[in-house]
């Protein structure tokens, strides 16, 4: 059995269009403004199916590896059951493209924004991300949020046993520990550009009260965007 979803124009979702047909089973966003807000207008809609980031800015057209992993966080943080990663030239191959690239597909099969969806995918995992639910009411991530692409997101598990944080550029973030279930929260940041962890001072927290939490600098490939991944622990 095939579960099918359909390809529709951009800034709009599947449903938006097929909605009331009894063969679409899987909703999607395509979308070119920040993922997170057409992301979390499908997770609040009340004909809710699960839906993932069908399409966006394409890494070697409109978006280098950080703006191609923002993307990708902003959808599962906000409700997405998964998302669809674009590059220039894999997506016609040796065929003729709408952007002048200087390498080939097979060359980039080990792009920068290619290796950072694996990170994306370690991450995730490792973990239930299927319980995530995203932070809607800033509850969990309560300040240093900034808007647009820039926008940090959110999303805790629904038995409070984890947390994932994602920043696009350096700021400092205020997280209310609560949230979790405690009683303590092993805090790490994740390099969302290699896939390493390092643990933050003065983790463990206990699992009550706001804590701020910064970066120290830019990751390993010198971008600002870090994952904040919050885990219960006795």
């Amino acid at each position: 059995h095939s579960l099918m979803s359909a390809h529709c124009t951009s800034e709009t979702a599947a449903a938006d269009y097929w909605g009331g047909e009894s063969w679409l089973q899987v909703n999607n966003v395509y979308t070119y403004n920040p993922v997170y807000s057409a992301a979390l207008a499908q997770y609040a809609r009340a004909d809710q199916m699960p839906f993932f980031l069908l399409e966006s800015a394409y890494e070697n057209e409109s978006a280098n590896e950080q703006r191609a992993r923002t993307q990708a966080y902003h959808a599962l943080l906000s409700g997405a059951a998964g998302q669809v990663f674009g590059n220039n030239p894999i997506w016609h191959f040796s065929g003729p493209g709408l952007f002048a690239t200087s390498i080939t597909w097979q060359q980039a099969l080990n792009s920068r924004g290619s290796q950072s969806m694996t990170h994306v995918r370690s991450l995730f995992a490792a973990r239930s991300w299927w319980t995530l639910e995203p932070d809607t009411a800033n509850t969990t991530l309560t300040a240093g949020l900034s808007s647009g692409q820039d926008n940090a997101v959110a999303a805790r598990a629904s038995d409070r046993s984890f947390a994932i944080a994602y920043l696009p550029s350096v700021r400092t973030v205020t997280v209310d520990l609560g949230q979790l279930a405690g009683p303590k929260v092993n805090a790490h940041w994740y390099d969302p550009a290699n896939g390493s962890y390092a643990t933050i001072t003065g983790s463990p927290f206990l699992a009550s009260g706001s804590q701020t939490f910064r970066p120290a600098s830019n990751n390993s490939a010198n971008f600002g965007d870090w994952a904040l991944v919050l885990e219960s622990a006795q």
